[in-house]
């Protein structure tokens, strides 16, 4: 297998070549216009990221079509998953649906609740849960060690475990971890 050598310009021609073709092909699968720009960019920001790594022994251009298909449908996975878990906790938690209808409320009983976490707790938390970034990256970040990161974590669910009800904690947890 050939090694394909991915620069900057090939990349750029790429994109300019393909990228409405590509962004229609996910839209086939999503009927989501900004979900579609999202999955095609990603694309494109992956095959930069692991240009060094690539090896493609065919089109670059198929191989771009697959990834934008294959990423299409496992959203549609992740979605159809989150939609059962969200029926299921509504069910089995007691709240009626109605209840639930203002996310906006809930979610503000959840930024409340993150906000009275002790500072540097919280700081960690939003790092790892809301910013999505790992234990190291927030470790380095913050300039402390990832066992430091992994201690406050553990501190600050527990907290949020106390003062929040468990099927939202449970829902802020399933949906910050959606990326």
């Amino acid at each position: 297998m050939a090694k394909l050598l991915i620069n900057t310009t090939i990349l750029e021609e790429l994109f300019k070549e393909h990228y409405n073709s590509l962004y229609y092909h996910a839209q086939s699968f999503l009927n989501n216009s900004e979900v579609a720009k999202d999955i095609v960019n990603d694309c494109f920001e992956e095959v930069w990221n692991k240009r060094n790594q690539l090896d493609i022994s065919y089109s670059l251009k198929s191989f771009l079509y697959s990834m934008v298909r294959n990423r299409s449908l496992n959203y549609l996975k992740r979605q159809e998953v989150e939609k059962k878990y969200i029926s299921r906790t509504l069910h089995s938690s007691g709240y009626g649906e109605d209840e639930y209808q203002d996310y906006d409320s809930v979610l503000d009983e959840i930024r409340k609740a993150i906000e009275e976490l002790p500072p540097q707790g919280r700081s960690v938390f939003k790092k790892c849960f809301i910013e999505n970034l790992s234990y190291k990256e927030t470790a380095e970040e913050l300039n402390i060690s990832v066992n430091t990161v992994k201690t406050h974590v553990t501190n600050s669910l527990k907290k949020l475990r106390h003062d929040l009800d468990r099927d939202l904690l449970l829902f802020f947890l399933h949906v910050s971890k959606k990326k």
